[in-house]
């Protein structure tokens, strides 16, 4: 589709309305529609036929009357367009706006209910306020709450972004992070053993690894190729994730990947000492870690130190069962229904229905 989205101002303008916009736009343009942002001069320079136009305030705030009254008279007579009065604000029922002139020149139009619009508000509070104002029918207001861009409160790069977006993280039971370089004493076999026993049990897990295979060490290679027949045969390659295979992963990544994460998988055979678990207790992200001696000798508090010798099963019951992970899992999760993407999806397919 061809989507406008109108308000005010816009990106890189500072502000809470200007701040969804901006991500709504981007959101719907993951999702393969063509989208811009408009402000008033640019929407009327723009000679495009839109397939739906969200309204950001516009109908109820009083700073461009008469932008009001040319979007109710366009609504009013391109009722092929599917037009969205999406109200974060009414300017009506706001005691800081009774000084205004109420009965000037287009003013009335701010307490009346725009034509074939799909009319919606970003909580009940204001959906009453509004339906109350305009003597809109209730049933003819749907809320859809602000939403939000996970990657980027958790300080993810836009590449990453997409990445984790294509891996369905936010919708996972459990993601486990193992932020390593690809040697053989990294012991990643037990890492897809463990996500294979998690798979088995019924959650639906992912695996994450920092590293990439370096092609000037052939035996990373080798030892990569070596993890990818392994998850194959466990049937968990889709869920067995090098993330920095593509391009390196930052600093900026690495964290964000900490932080999504419900618990830190270490498995190392030999380690000269256990950084990520340093890391990994800074940023308040649960520890399951193999039980050698540089390991324990970091000192981090609360982690779950299992033999190299445990059976991954074992293991996974273990993590799977773990009040901090599950405790994680269910913010992550929660987050992940807060994100623009499934709003959206959600608001469109109402969009099309009652078109």
């Amino acid at each position: 589709m061809r989507i406008a989205i109108l308000h005010y101002t816009k990106p890189p303008v500072i502000g809470g309305v200007e701040r969804v916009v901006g991500e709504q736009a981007l959101a719907l343009r993951r999702m393969g529609h063509e989208v811009e942002v408009l402000t008033r001069d640019e929407w009327r320079n723009r000679a495009v036929r839109w397939d739906m136009v969200l309204v950001h305030n516009v109908f109820t705030m009083p700073f461009d009357v008469a932008w009001t009254a040319e979007l109710w008279r366009l609504a009013e007579a391109h009722a092929e367009v599917r037009w969205v009065n999406w109200v974060h604000d009414v300017a009506a029922a706001n005691a800081a706006y009774d000084g205004l002139d109420w009965n000037g020149d287009g003013m009335a139009l701010l307490k009346q209910c725009p034509p074939n619009c799909l009319h919606v508000t970003v909580s009940e509070v204001r959906k009453e306020v509004f339906c109350r104002v305009t003597a809109c029918p209730p049933a003819d207001c749907q809320v859809v709450p602000n939403g939000m861009d996970p990657a980027k409160v958790l300080g993810m790069g836009e590449r990453m972004g997409r990445r984790l977006h294509e891996l369905a993280v936010w919708d996972r039971d459990l993601v486990l992070f193992h932020p390593t370089r690809l040697l053989r004493r990294k012991n990643l076999e037990m890492g897809v053993r463990v996500l294979a026993a998690l798979s088995e049990s019924g959650l639906d897990a992912v695996y994450l690894v920092s590293g990439a295979p370096d092609p000037h060490q052939a035996d990373g290679v080798r030892y990569a190729n070596e993890l990818g027949v392994l998850a194959r045969e466990m049937g968990v390659s889709d869920r067995f994730v090098f993330v920095g295979e593509e391009v390196p992963l930052s600093d900026d990544d690495v964290r964000s990947l900490y932080l999504l994460s419900d618990a830190l998988f270490f498995p190392s055979m030999d380690e000269g000492y256990g950084l990520p678990m340093v890391e990994a207790e800074t940023l308040g992200v649960p520890i399951f870690a193999s039980d050698i001696p540089a390991h324990r000798e970091t000192g981090v508090e609360g982690a779950w130190f299992f033999p190299l010798g445990d059976q991954p099963a074992s293991v996974a019951e273990r993590i799977a069962r773990d009040a901090d992970v599950q405790g994680r899992s269910r913010r992550r999760r929660k987050t992940g229904e807060r994100g623009w993407d499934g709003l959206l999806s959600w608001f469109l397919a109402l969009g099309v229905n009652q078109s």
